[in-house]
């Protein structure tokens, strides 16, 4: 029999199958192949957190799938880089394996690897915004400009012991990061469809 977590741990899930909506509905309408995989691997990613966060589950599973979750999230970050910053996609999958060893060892050594991942994403946040503020190719710059903000924000909040109403820090993270995903498809579709900004 499922039996559901309570509290924060709840509503944190809730904020997940929002992600998972945002997510699943971008690259169903998306037809750019690193932007679908993008959206994939963020539509399993936040399928793994409502199941993490909403079901109560054994220590040995809950770890196994906060491994898979730690490594999606990996990949998907590093997907920015070959979508703005044109590396090879075989670069970035030799960057998100190494970065996955660490954060596992850190892991599994009681370390708190999130202060690791929230670095190393602000690095690579950091390199593809300068990279897709110099490219004239990018004409809707403003709603990627704006996913960047909604992610900085977050990664706030994530830094954060934030509390408030129903939801803490893990919450509020989840909002903005759907806010994220949500600008960078309006952001792409409008690149690819030719419109302007405000269109």
């Amino acid at each position: 029999m499922i039996h559901f977590t309570n509290g924060y741990e709840l509503t944190t899930a809730l904020t997940n199958i929002l992600i998972f909506i945002v997510s699943i509905y971008s690259y169903l309408n998306t037809k750019d192949k690193k932007w679908k995989l993008f959206f994939l691997l963020l539509t399993i990613d936040s399928f793994l957190g409502v199941i993490v966060h909403g079901i109560v589950m054994s220590i040995t599973l809950h770890n196994i799938l906060w491994v898979i979750l730690t490594i999606l999230f990996v990949l998907s970050t590093n997907t920015l880089l070959t979508i703005f910053v044109d590396i090879k996609s075989k670069i970035a999958v030799l960057l998100s394996i190494a970065l996955s060893i660490i954060l596992l060892i850190e892991f599994y050594l009681g370390i708190k690897f999130l202060l690791t991942f929230t670095m190393y994403t602000l690095i690579v946040s950091i390199i593809t915004f300068i990279f897709m503020i110099k490219n004239n190719n990018y004409k809707n710059k403003i709603y990627f400009i704006l996913a960047y903000i909604s992610q900085v924000i977050g990664g706030i909040f994530l830094l954060s012991n934030i509390e408030l109403w129903l939801l803490n820090h893990n919450g509020f993270y989840h909002i903005f990061m759907a806010l994220t995903i949500l600008f960078f498809y309006i952001g792409i579709k409008k690149q690819l469809n030719g419109l302007h900004p405000l269109e």
